[in-house]
């Protein structure tokens, strides 16, 4: 649910919980993922729940958090900076503007840069 100024979403199972403030700064349509500042999101419901679980892409070291009881991977952090998947974006009921990340933020996070 949206209301253009806050959304609201829930995991598969409906244990956890997030609020978002606006939309994502960046979007990737072809990896299908969104990066947020960290202070966009906030977990309303389900702490209980909530599994941190350390990943490294590369020489980079993230933290996923995904909900302990029907798995769905909720965000992956990395300073300061939150990524979802466009699903995410979607479940919030979101209209994403094409806002293409900068390579600097895709890398840092593990990804390739595009190729055209």
């Amino acid at each position: 649910m949206s209301n253009n100024l806050y959304a609201r979403a829930e995991c598969g199972c409906g244990a956890i919980a997030l609020l978002v403030a606006g939309e994502p700064e960046a979007v990737d349509p072809r990896l299908r993922l969104a990066w947020w500042p960290e202070t966009a999101l906030q977990l309303t419901q389900g702490a209980d729940w909530l599994e941190l679980t350390d990943e490294r892409r590369g020489e980079h070291r993230l933290l996923v958090e995904s909900c302990r009881r029907c798995g769905d991977r909720l965000m992956v952090s990395r300073e300061g900076w939150v990524e979802t998947t466009l699903e995410w974006v979607e479940r919030l009921g979101l209209e994403v503007s094409t806002l293409s990340a900068s390579d600097a933020l895709r890398e840092s996070f593990g990804h390739a840069r595009p190729v055209d």
